[in-house]
């Protein structure tokens, strides 16, 4: 049984997780922001404005969501509604009665079940939600909910992870200036290398790698762009095998490209 004890013990490690969320930081005014896109190390995430309807979510996942002080970190649209939809019901117990008839005008297809059928996931006993949604739909079902629970959506925080492809060409300029700015400085601390050294580097990426790059893949056109080490190590990988077939590229040319994307995976790989 839970005594005061163990409340004030689960209350601070709940405040400690917070504490530790993107997010919060982003509400705190503690994060990096630039426009509407809040940056973590490398990572970089956009605020989502759930007051309004948006049409541009394709390829999108979510992140991390606020509601009253509650904080949910899940990076796949179902888990997220899921989750969402079992802390609403928690703290709103009455709308259990209600929300079998919850319905969205803009599909057919029932939301919520009493009984298990494909594509639906459980989050109560008796109690499934339909996550058969593209990601813009999971938005407008998430803004939906919001509203059936009477949660001021204006007050809810929502962060979501957009491809390079997807992002917009000012946030697209901004983060390319950012990352050779902190990448050439990595050079320079890391392997003692000089400014002109480090110029040189950026400009021979772009002008020889970053076209081979784009005709590689439609996602991730740019070397400069990428914000997750695991994506980038697969892609520069490609990348230096393409350099090793090209019969029109001397040796040496070869040996100092494959040290530039030597220097860029230990960069991406550091926190």
């Amino acid at each position: 049984m839970l005594n005061d004890n163990n409340i004030d013990y689960f209350d601070k490690i709940e405040d400690l997780i917070a504490e530790t969320m993107l997010i919060d930081l982003f509400n705190k005014k503690k994060a990096e922001v630039f426009k509407n896109v809040v940056f973590e190390g490398k990572k970089r995430y956009y605020i989502e404005d759930l007051a309004e309807k948006d049409y541009n979510l394709e390829n999108t996942t979510p992140y991390q969501l606020d509601i009253l002080g509650h904080f949910i970190e899940e990076h796949a649209w179902g888990r997220l509604l899921c989750r969402t939809t079992q802390l609403l019901l928690e703290l709103y117990p009455k709308y259990n009665s209600e929300i079998l008839d919850f319905s969205c005008n803009w599909t057919k297809m029932q939301i919520f079940s009493n009984e298990k059928r494909t594509n639906f996931k459980q989050i109560a006993n008796k109690l499934y939600i339909n996550c058969n949604h593209t990601a813009l739909h999971s938005c407008w079902l998430l803004q939906e909910l919001l509203d059936f629970f009477k949660i001021d959506k204006a007050n809810v925080h929502f962060l979501i992870h957009r491809p390079s492809s997807a992002e917009p060409k000012h946030i697209q300029s901004y983060v390319e200036q950012r990352f050779k700015r902190n990448f050439a400085n990595y050079v320079k601390i890391k392997h003692n290398k000089t400014e002109e050294y480090t110029d040189k580097m950026l400009t021979r990426i772009e002008k020889y790698l970053n076209p081979i790059l784009a005709k590689m893949s439609k996602s991730y056109p740019n070397l400069f762009l990428f914000d997750d080490y695991t994506i980038a190590y697969n892609y520069i990988k490609k990348l230096s095998y393409k350099l090793s077939i090209n019969l029109s590229l001397p040796t040496k040319a070869k040996t100092i490209l494959n040290k530039y994307l030597d220097y860029m995976i230990e960069f991406y790989k550091e926190k």
